[in-house]
């Protein structure tokens, strides 16, 4: 057989050191085909080795030529049967072989722990996000809330009515007590607008437009909402939602390493009014935890479910949250989450929950005294 192949000796002068040649194995002998003459290395003491940047090279040497090595890049010749009839050739061959064996093992061996942890991360990427948010200082996150509330309060006519505001408060604090974590400081703000949404921000402000208020029929219906939103807080939708579109790799490191350029990234992000666009996946998970809030405060939760249908009927050709154009708009709910809801309803049938005390129809009335005065 012949094969491509070069050449290194000092006695031959090759440019560079090295020529291209052919190699072909004979019964007896490894031949290599020089321009001018044949190089003949008897197979009985042939030594074959693996060489070069990853081991991709085959080398032949010979005692009778200390001076020259000749090798190839073509690992068929390992295979070629007159070798393997001469038994230290047949040796070489075997030892090559095993090496070439086990550099494929680590190889494999590699590629397979990367699989592995890509995998994990994965499988775990929604722990590592919140891992990492876990590490933001709440202090941080309220600065980044409040530098939010700058930007969709400006030009925007805020209800200055501090009884109206106080009253509102007061009806909320039954769902703000049964969130356990006081790191958060929610505070409730009014807007003039008449479309029907509210937002939370970073920290615990929560904006509240005029137009849910006025198309609610009942606190529940309110708390409902804000149960939702305030859901988004103590989750840590907004941080997530950032830390997961630096990608996984910055997550990572933030999570076995130094998290100090994340929160330099979460500094500049966390000021975007596009970053408060929530995945489905995190409205659902407000949907779950706001209702778990409305039960510890002992408030009907399925007020939920009938503001969502509102909500639903107002934008009836938004089927998903992508759908959504306006960024601060609340995401219009769809009939799966509202399914998933109105399943919880076997469960609460019998609860008799706390009824409010102030008149939700007085308060909305004074809204719109307020409203109208302007």
């Amino acid at each position: 057989m012949k094969l491509p192949s070069c050449g290194e000796n000092k006695k031959f002068r090759f440019e560079g050191g090295r020529k291209g040649i052919e190699i072909e194995v004979g019964l007896s002998d490894v031949i290599f085909n020089l321009e001018t003459e044949k190089i003949r290395f008897p197979i009985y003491d042939l030594e074959i080795s693996m060489g070069g940047a990853s081991d991709r090279l085959i080398y032949f040497k010979h005692p009778k030529f200390p001076d020259i090595t000749f090798y190839t890049t073509d690992k068929k010749i390992l295979k070629d049967p007159n070798l393997h009839y001469h038994d230290h050739a047949k040796q070489s061959v075997k030892q090559v072989n095993k090496k070439r064996i086990f550099n494929w093992s680590v190889l494999a061996g590699i590629v397979g722990f990367f699989a592995l942890i890509i995998l994990c991360i994965f499988l775990f990427r929604k722990q590592m996000v919140m891992s990492v948010a876990e590490q933001v200082p709440p202090q941080w996150e309220r600065e980044i809330g409040d530098k939010l509330f700058s930007q969709v309060t400006l030009g925007r006519h805020m209800i200055e009515d501090s009884a109206l505001i106080a009253e509102l408060t007061k009806t909320m604090q039954p769902l703000v007590k049964a969130v356990d974590d006081t790191s958060f400081h929610f505070k409730f703000y009014i807007v003039e607008d008449p479309t029907l949404n509210a937002f939370a921000l970073p920290g615990g402000n929560i904006v509240i437009h005029s137009g849910l208020i006025a198309k609610s029929s009942s606190w529940e219906e309110l708390t409902g909402v804000l149960g939702h939103e305030i859901a988004h807080v103590t989750q840590r939708h907004h941080l997530r939602g950032i830390i997961s579109n630096l990608g996984i790799f910055a997550v990572l490191s933030a999570v076995i390493g130094d998290a100090t350029a994340i929160f330099g990234t979460l500094a500049n992000a966390g000021g975007s009014l596009s970053s408060l666009m929530y995945s489905r996946e995190y409205e659902t998970e407000s949907d779950e935890k706001g209702w778990e809030y409305l039960m510890k405060a002992n408030i009907n939760p399925t007020g939920m479910i009938s503001f969502f249908k509102k909500l639903q009927k107002e934008y009836p050709e938004a089927k998903d949250t992508e759908e959504i154009t306006e960024i601060l708009s609340t995401h219009p709910a769809t009939q799966e989450r509202i399914d998933n809801l109105t399943a919880k309803e076997k469960d609460i049938k019998g609860i008799k929950f706390t009824a409010f005390s102030n008149s939700f129809d007085t308060f909305k009335k004074q809204l719109k005294t307020d409203l109208d005065k302007e």
